[in-house]
């Protein structure tokens, strides 16, 4: 644990740290925005592919009904996988830099001891300060942040809807294969299910992977 040399320069110290907190404020702002803008375009094509779908149904025949199915929900698939991970990696960088100001908010209050009681939001870089300035009350005995929120945020989300779209790919895969409607919905639900918490656990540990290598600074028990 680093603490303030007693003759640092606090007017120099107060300038480069504010400068760094309104940075990570406005890296947290933009990972939020892009986080919500990918999911938003994900379920606005998913959207447009359905009514698309609802039109050609009065048109064609079943089996080519299934085709396209097949077909759009399987690019849907793709696009929605490379939007999953893009959102866990926004997901991560909004912890990081949540995680800096904490780090900061702590030599604030270094700075300007009296000043520790007005702080609101969390003043250390724990497992428990992340979680707790991130509204999570959970994992409180775990060693680093277990982004618990990832299955609560849009990396969820979107992982809920790309499970949805995989299971009704394989429903449409069964019916061409002369499944009936009952089992083609049985195995649509089951490769949802798959699909939903084998990333949900892939995730969960590419998050973990990505927080563990910073380092703890000012953990709650610290005295100070």
């Amino acid at each position: 644990m680093q603490e303030l040399s007693p003759d640092v320069d606090k007017t120099s110290a107060l300038t480069i740290l504010t400068a760094e907190h309104y940075t990570l404020q406005m890296a947290r702002t933009a990972t939020i925005t892009d986080a919500s803008s990918r999911a938003g375009h994900l379920l606005t094509t998913i959207s447009a592919s359905m009514i698309a779908l609802g039109f050609v149904a009065q048109v064609v025949s079943p089996r080519v009904l299934l085709t396209l199915m097949l077909v759009i929900f399987t690019g849907l698939f793709l696009i929605g996988l490379a939007t999953l991970f893009r959102t866990v990696e926004l997901t991560i960088e909004d912890v990081q830099a949540g995680l800096g100001i904490n780090r900061i908010r702590h030599v604030y209050g270094d700075l300007e001891p009296s000043t520790r009681d007005v702080f609101v939001r969390q003043l250390h870089d724990d497992t428990a300060g992340v979680e707790a300035d991130a509204g999570q009350t959970g994992w409180r005995k775990a060693r680093r942040p277990r982004l618990v929120g990832t299955a609560l945020g849009v990396s969820g989300l979107v992982n809920l809807v790309n499970g949805l779209v995989a299971g009704a790919a394989a429903g449409a895969a069964c019916g061409l294969l002369g499944a009936g409607v009952t089992w083609s919905i049985v195995i649509g639900a089951v490769v949802a299910l798959i699909v939903i918490s084998a990333f949900g656990v892939a995730l969960g540990r590419i998050g973990r992977r990505g927080v563990a290598p910073i380092t703890t600074r000012y953990p709650r028990n610290n005295p100070n």
